[in-house]
């Protein structure tokens, strides 16, 4: 089933059956896609049938926050119980939840993706995002979140004052801070777009 957004102007698609971005009928590559030139092979170790299960049990957990967070709607879940413990303990808000963006650069449409959520803390905006991993590579997060804050400037002109991870797992429930570097967020995306067109010959 096909969603469509209105962004800057424009008709963003996507299809979640292949994960696909189109924006004004052209096919972007998401956040993930663009993370993937730097950290390709996190997850070559780890057998397939785990993979499967972390994903499926990373999807639950989302979908559980994103319930919760959109109408108010508790499955008594562990991961909704330490989320509203964390929302409690932190003081923070959701604005957002699964807000899709897209990146521009010299006015072209560059990247797609969606954010787990926007938050308000103290009058400030933010992004968070849900991992549910054991081990958080807080490097490759700061790429993305970074990524995020961009497209969510361009698209919706709101400046993110801060980032956030929400660490929720068997007996973990963090909230960390992420750093805001733009810098790098641009420099991952030169990289990628360095490689597509040294595969396509350009």
């Amino acid at each position: 089933m096909m969603e469509t957004f209105s962004i800057k102007g424009g008709t963003l698609e996507f299809l979640p059956e292949t994960h696909t971005y189109l924006y004004e009928g052209l096919m972007l590559p998401s956040v993930t896609q663009i993370l993937g030139v730097k950290y390709k092979n996190d997850y070559a170790s780890v057998p397939p049938a785990v993979l499967e299960n972390a994903s499926k049990r990373g999807t639950a957990v989302h979908k559980a926050i994103e319930n919760f967070n959109v109408s108010g709607y508790d499955d008594g879940s562990e991961a909704v119980r330490n989320f509203k413990f964390l929302q409690k303990q932190y003081g923070f808000e959701v604005l957002d939840s699964e807000l899709p963006i897209v990146l521009f650069k010299d006015d072209m449409p560059i990247a797609c993706g969606r954010l787990d959520m926007t938050m308000l803390i103290d009058g400030q905006t933010g992004i968070a995002d849900i991992k549910t991993v054991s081990t958080l590579n807080k490097e490759k997060i700061a790429y993305q979140l970074n990524l995020y804050r961009i497209g969510l400037m361009q698209s919706y002109g709101v400046d993110a004052k801060f980032l956030k991870i929400i660490h929720i797992r068997d007996g973990i429930r963090k909230f960390i801070d992420s750093p805001v570097n733009e810098g790098m967020a641009w420099e991952i995306i030169e990289k990628y777009y360095s490689i597509v067109k040294h595969y396509r010959g350009d």
